[in-house]
């Protein structure tokens, strides 16, 4: 990845030409995002997944991808395309009936039956729940393997990292690059069965909040200020990663990535998409996935023991 920073959307995604990148922008942006795939990638086989793409509301599910299907003259079958992302439960239910997840799922069906080289999506996973956003990341994972570019914008950041491909975030207009090269970094620390007394500090407006590390699900970095996760909030805290890791990993804490410390806790499930391409789902009410960067999960099975 460069490393390197962008004035505006439209120059990252020319500079990016033949990669995936998934940004973390607002609506803006990625409209403006939107026009730049149609220019740089305007003789490509492009397939678009934008956030008012509702289908039509009469059609059933199949009967829908099978107009796709049709029209695309592909390999790829509307029934594979309705195996594939689990929508057979309703596949006769009319698009209007639909879940926000089952739509999502059936826009990116929809996405497969025409085989692309390149594709844009908006906010793909953000209506999707653990299931649901597994078949999306596998899909994403093998079609990226071979050879197509996936380029999508999204909120938060976190989502960006999950996909296969560079991960990008805006500050004020500009966009950057997200720190997901492992290497060279240190070594976390682990201290076993000592016990040590720690709080950790937030803010919540004008509050200042000291929390019990058993309270917390995991600790991000986003746009340049660090965060703690306790019962689906996000608290920001002045301390920096490192003095968080060094002070977490005594209770059961591990860097997972960059800009991410995990309470092992918290881990439900470890989910491989692709050979360079893991994430950790966790076991709170959001069942809220994060990112562990590549080379890192056998590191996360001896420091913690994990058979």
């Amino acid at each position: 990845m460069p490393a390197t920073d962008f004035n505006s959307i439209e120059e990252l995604i020319a500079a990016a030409r033949g990669r995936s990148v998934h940004i973390e922008c607002g609506r803006e942006a990625g409209r403006r995002a939107l026009e730049a795939v149609r220019s740089v990638y305007g003789k490509a086989r492009v397939a678009y997944y934008v956030e008012g793409d509702r289908g039509f509301s009469r059609d059933t599910v199949r009967s829908y991808l099978r107009f796709f299907s049709a029209l695309a003259g592909g390999s790829i079958t509307a029934e594979e395309a309705i195996a594939h992302f689990g929508l057979k439960a309703v596949a006769r239910t009319r698009i209007e009936k639909l879940s926000p997840e089952q739509r999502a799922l059936m826009n990116l069906a929809r996405l497969t039956l025409f085989e692309p080289e390149v594709v844009f999506c908006e906010r793909p996973l953000a209506e999707l729940g653990v299931e649901a956003r597994y078949a999306a990341l596998a899909w994403m994972g093998t079609e990226s393997e071979r050879g197509t570019v996936f380029v999508t914008v999204c909120e938060p950041l976190r989502e960006a990292l999950l996909m296969p491909g560079e991960a990008w975030w805006e500050d004020e207009g500009r966009f950057f690059p997200a720190q997901t090269d492992e290497a060279g970094a240190d070594e976390p620390v682990f201290a076993g069965d000592e016990v040590r007394i720690c709080k950790i500090q937030a803010k919540s407006g004008a509050s200042t909040l000291f929390f019990d590390p058993r309270e917390i699900d995991f600790v991000e970095s986003l746009n340049r200020q660090n965060f703690v996760s306790v019962r689906g909030e996000l608290y920001q805290t002045p301390s920096t990663l490192d003095e968080l890791e060094e002070e977490l990993s005594h209770f059961g804490f591990f860097r997972c990535h960059r800009s991410y410390i995990v309470n092992a806790q918290r881990v439900a499930r470890v989910e491989r998409y692709t050979r360079n391409s893991f994430n950790l789902t966790l076991s709170d009410a959001a069942h809220t996935s994060i990112p562990l960067a590549k080379g890192r999960a056998e590191e996360m099975r001896a420091t913690l023991g994990w058979k």
